[in-house]
Parts: structure tokens; C-alpha cells; sequence
């Protein structure tokens, strides 16, 4: 593609923009420390000659705040990253994880899948606990035309995100609706990049042993992508896209907060 075949693409393009504002009092997993901000220098506090001044904010987040990415040492298995990693000889108070750091994770510009099985089942939002597995992912697929890819980004609607940012997001006492071990090892074995969903976890609960998490980050070395809004997505019924995101090269984190976008 030459330069004026970019600028042409890049001007006749639709973003969708599929990250959550971060704000004071949003929802955040129980386990997890609170989203924090403040403004600590405010205008008015510090003036230069001509009349010029500025405010700075400071944030306090974990990794794992709004729609983020995972790194792959996130999770470990009997104390095992991935690649066989001992977890406990590469991990430090004060340097994180000095093995797959979510600094090491590349740039995801890839080819990207929706699968809307909540449209696809009829339902506005999956309840929770509800399973999806390699039958509902098929005929997600099937019934909106698309196939999946070795490198592909695979998003999975469940409507769960219509809660957001209420505190039920989290406490459905339910549990959350997402992938079952079968429907992930369904996705795993097309070789793709990443599994995204508008859910926390990704993954089905309630089900303390997280299965979805030690099969792609630890087994596989697949990435997830958590509290996506895949709302504008599902309403438009775009299911093929360029998807972007940019985790923050956070050394020794083992996740990051990002603002992913489809591009059609």
C-alpha cells in the first residue's frame, strides 16, 4: 500500500473505540486495588511570566483497571509460567515479573473476529454462569459468516458490558457468563493472538480454579482482553475488522491497561 493509498484508507475509515473511561468509584475486581486520581497541582498554583499555568493529575491503577490486557505472567500453573518459567525465581516486590513482563508483549495490529453470541442466541445479555463453549462459538461463526485465523483477535460478546459500570458488573451473584475450557480450547487450537471479551475474566464463573486463564496464558501463550465495550460492534453487526491496541510497556507488569480500536 503506498502513501496515498493510506491516507485514503485512513480518511474513509470507521473507528470503533472499545475501551471504558477510568474515573474515581469505578468498578474494579474485588481482589484489586481501587482505581485512585487526584489533581495535584492544580491552575493557578504555579505561574510563569505572560500569564501561563498547568494542572497534573496523578493515578493510581493496577494492571488490571478497565479494559486491559493480560501478560502472560499473570498466571502460573503449579507455580509454572509459561515456557516452564518458575514463577517464584522471576517475580519481585519492586521489579514485577522479569519474565513475560506485559513490556514484552508487541503492538496487537491484527485481524479481528466478533463473535456476538449473546445476537446470535437471541438474548440481550448471557446469564450468568452460562458456559459457551465450541457449539455456540461454531455457530456464531457460521451464522455470521466468518472463520478464524492463525494470529486473529477473537472478541466474544455475551452483553455483559450493558451492566457496566454499575456494581453488579461484578457481583452478579450468579457469576459471570464467558468461555468454558472446551469453547477455549476450541479457539486455541486456531492459533490466534488473543481472546477478548466484555466481560472481567473472560471466562465463565463462578470457578475459582480459572481454567480459561491457565489454558491460554500458561498452556498456550495467548493473551486476553478483558472489559471490552463490544456494544457498537454487535449493533452494527461488524464482524471482521483491523484491530489495534497498545499495552503500556510497564516493565515487570503482568497486565496493562489499553484503549483498543476496530478500524474498517
Amino acid at each position: 500500500m503506498n502513501f496515498e493509498d493510506l491516507c485514503s484508507f485512513v480518511r474513509g475509515s470507521q473507528v470503533f473505540d472499545m475501551g471504558v473511561d477510568l474515573f474515581p468509584g469505578m468498578p474494579h475486581v474485588p481482589l484489586h486495588a481501587p482505581y485512585g486520581f487526584t489533581l495535584n497541582r492544580e491552575h493557578g498554583d504555579w505561574m510563569v511570566e505572560g500569564g501561563a499555568c498547568s494542572s497534573v493529575e496523578a493515578i493510581f491503577c493496577t494492571g488490571h483497571t478497565g479494559t486491559h490486557i493480560d501478560a502472560l505472567s499473570h498466571y502460573s500453573k503449579d507455580l509454572k509460567l509459561h515456557g516452564g518459567i518458575d514463577a517464584k525465581s522471576v517475580q519481585s516486590k519492586t521489579e514485577g515479573m522479569k519474565a513475560h513482563g506485559i513490556e514484552t508483549v508487541a503492538p496487537f495490529v491484527q485481524r479481528g473476529v466478533l463473535l456476538d453470541v449473546a445476537a446470535h442466541l437471541k438474548k440481550e445479555v448471557l446469564e450468568g454462569g452460562f458456559g459457551i463453549g465450541p457449539a455456540e462459538l461454531e455457530a456464531a461463526a457460521g451464522a455470521q459468516g466468518v472463520r478464524i485465523g492463525e494470529g486473529d483477535v477473537v472478541l466474544v460478546r455475551t452483553g455483559q458490558f450493558g451492566h457496566w459500570p454499575e456494581r453488579d458488573y461484578y457481583f452478579q451473584k450468579s457469576g459471570q457468563p464467558g468461555l468454558n475450557l472446551a469453547g477455549a480450547k476450541w479457539l486455541s487450537e486456531k492459533g490466534i493472538r488473543m481472546v477478548g471479551s466484555d466481560t472481567y475474566c473472560v471466562e465463565v464463573r463462578p470457578d475459582p480454579a480459572s481454567p480459561v486463564h491457565v489454558h491460554m496464558l500458561v498452556e498456550k501463550g495467548i493473551h486476553l482482553l478483558e472489559i471490552a465495550n463490544l456494544e457498537e460492534l454487535g449493533r452494527t453487526r461488524t464482524f471482521e475488522f483491523l484491530f489495534v491496541a497498545l499495552p503500556l510497556k510497564i516493565r515487570g507488569g503482568t497486565g496493562s491497561p489499553v484503549r483498543p480500536v476496530a478500524i474498517v
